[in-house]
């Protein structure tokens, strides 16, 4: 297929599923920003004229439509240059869906789309490797397993493209380091590049920045309420304090994310909220099984019968809905018309890990609420002391450090694991 038929194909999937995602509303046309237009024209003119070993930053805020534009980019570099593309995602459940925006609008462009992370079996995987070395496949959407095991060097190595969605959410002594050397252009996104700003000065990627700025929606902005509870606040009574807009957004058929700071606590909350909003409940956390298929090879290992993709596809398809969920939703899930985050415990978090919690609602025409809890984490530091938190997910898992700044800059003062 021509290159010419294959962005007109696109083009035709694209306003399909807007629609069907509630991007553009009954009778719009799907269209780019000027600034997503802008990024794409540059990184595709920079990357043609790149060294192997260059580095590129698509600095974005939440929202803006980044993923449109490197899933653009990486059309152009692969067709263009006859390599694949791999696309390294932070997360397993955000794989499958950026895997899912691909397949979705490459629909009839023979174009294959393949996912290699922990969540694929081992006998898939290889079937997979087998396709990408014959060249059927363009595009892999895979997690930083990609980077830790050497197996799979060979194909970064060989790639026309790597692209490293939410560079901040990976960790940089495990899974960075390893693209350091790799003689492959490299296109880093990310919201918030000051968390991983050491590692990003070191791939000089700086003077190859393009930042983004404009959102695809006139959106009302997220109306934060900051809500005083009591130190060690029964997890029930946080939630209650956000009830009156919890259940606007209900009876408006929103979807709603309630955070936990604890794995343990998700089931808990969702059956609280269950039998309080007698809405569909759907539960995320890092120690579910991916699939069915996946839940029967741990045999019984996991301690939850749900899977990640039947509770998110009960939660995509369900008006109004509640995803009870640890921290792992900030990294990156898109689900339409998701209006309202209730942050139990919200001092728990760092600024960073906030801001991608904020940034899941609010991407609508419609007006959006982040209820944040806070007052009920005792904290161990001195006022006037600053505590950085600085996310990271290793091993499906989401890894908050805490480190003091200003005058003891730089010192680890706790360092927990939050799934």
């Amino acid at each position: 297929m021509s290159i010419k038929k294959i962005w007109k194909k696109i083009d035709e999937n694209s306003q399909k599923v807007a629609l069907l995602n509630e991007l553009v509303r009954e009778g719009e046309k799907f269209q780019l920003t000027d600034d997503q237009e802008d990024a794409i024209e540059w990184l595709n003119k920079s990357i043609d004229k790149a060294k192997r070993t260059d580095r590129f930053l698509l600095k974005a805020p939440t929202g803006s439509g980044k993923t449109e534009v490197f899933f653009r980019v990486s059309i152009t570099q692969a067709v263009e240059k006859g390599n694949v593309v791999v696309v390294l995602i932070p997360t397993r459940d955000l794989a499958r869906q950026q895997a899912d925006y691909f397949q979705a609008r490459l629909e009839g462009t023979e174009l294959e789309v393949a996912q290699l992370h922990g969540g694929v079996p081992p006998r898939q995987r290889t079937k997979i490797m087998e396709q990408v070395v014959r060249g059927d496949v363009r595009f892999v959407v895979g997690s930083a397993m990609l980077l830790q095991h050497r197996k799979y060097r060979k194909t970064l190595e060989s790639a026309a493209l790597i692209v490293v969605d939410d560079v901040n959410a990976f960790d940089e002594e495990e899974d960075l380091q390893h693209l350091r050397g790799i003689k492959t252009p490299v296109l880093y996104t990310t919201a918030t590049p000051s968390a991983v700003e050491r590692f990003l000065k070191a791939e000089k990627v700086f003077d190859n920045m393009f930042e983004m700025k404009q959102m695809p929606f006139d959106s009302p902005a997220t109306q934060v309420h900051d809500v005083q509870a009591s130190w060690n606040e029964n997890i029930f009574s946080q939630i209650d304090m956000g009830q009156d807009i919890l259940q606007r957004h209900l009876d408006e058929g929103s979807r709603v994310f309630v955070i936990s700071k604890t794995r343990a606590r998700v089931p808990v909350i969702a059956q609280y909220v269950q039998d309080r909003y007698k809405v569909p409940v759907s539960i995320l956390h890092g120690e579910m099984a991916d699939s069915k298929e996946h839940r029967r090879r741990m045999r019984g290992k996991k301690s939850v019968t749900e899977d990640r993709i039947t509770m998110m596809k009960q939660f995509r398809d369900s008006k109004p809905a509640i995803l009870v969920a640890t921290n792992l939703v900030g990294s990156g899930l898109d689900i339409p018309m998701a209006d309202m985050v209730l942050v139990t415990d919200a001092d728990h978090f760092g600024e960073a890990e906030i801001e991608q919690l904020l940034g899941r609602v609010g991407r609508r025409e419609r007006g959006s609420d982040a209820v944040l809890i806070r007052g009920t984490t005792g904290s161990p530091i001195k006022a006037g002391i600053k505590v950085k938190a600085t996310t990271r997910v290793r091993k499906g898992g989401v890894v908050t450090t805490y480190q003091i700044v200003g005058e003891h800059r730089g010192r680890n003062v706790n360092k927990r694991r939050v799934i």
